[in-house]
């Protein structure tokens, strides 16, 4: 019992002695805001158009999950917001899950901005907490593409329901038994 008290009291005097410290800017610990913004790390996106490795071509940021188009099934093709085409080292996008060429019949519609200049920075992913601070964002569909060379990179994004969101695309791997591109990304909830 004395144990307790010690260890107690002994907790209690370094949160005060903490708390009182006179350089509380650097102490503070950044919090996500997860009540308005998901967040996914390592996501993803095969480089074979075939998806005959472990890694899919679409992504549900309702779910969580990526898949492969012979996965998506009628309860699930609602709830696809990112489709991505990886063609060579210099054709890379991401795209509407209803592409006519790389998507699926009758799936969602999400706006990219495959080539941002300097709307959005990774600094920028980096630092975003709060959903609200995609509000301002104004995503159109640009048509564009990324090549391998000016990895990594953001892309942003405006699925059906209007919610906003970005892909920190952090790497390629084309080499191996998995071509694949790794990304984390972050949407309004």
């Amino acid at each position: 019992m004395t144990k307790k008290i010690a260890f107690v009291l002994l907790f209690i005097s370094g949160a005060v002695f903490t708390g009182c410290s006179s350089d509380e800017k650097e102490n503070e610990n950044v919090v996500v805001d997860t009540a308005t913004l998901k967040t996914f790390k390592d996501v993803t996106f095969s480089l074979d158009a075939e998806e005959g490795f472990d890694a899919g071509r679409f992504f549900s940021t309702e779910t969580g999950k990526s898949y492969k188009k012979a996965q998506i099934d009628a309860a699930t093709l609602p709830k696809i917001d990112i489709a991505f085409y990886g063609g060579s080292f210099s054709l890379n996008f991401f795209t509407t899950p209803n592409d006519a060429e790389y998507g699926i019949a009758k799936g969602t519609t999400t706006d990219f901005i495959n080539d941002i200049k300097d709307q959005f920075t990774i600094d920028k992913f980096n630092k975003l907490e709060k959903g609200e601070d995609l509000n301002g964002l104004t995503i159109t569909n640009d048509g564009n593409s990324f090549p391998d060379s000016k990895l990594p990179l953001v892309v942003l994004f405006k699925n059906a329901a209007g919610k906003k969101g970005v892909i920190y695309v952090k790497s390629v791997h084309r080499v191996g038994s998995n071509p694949r591109i790794v990304t984390d990304i972050k949407i309004q909830k």
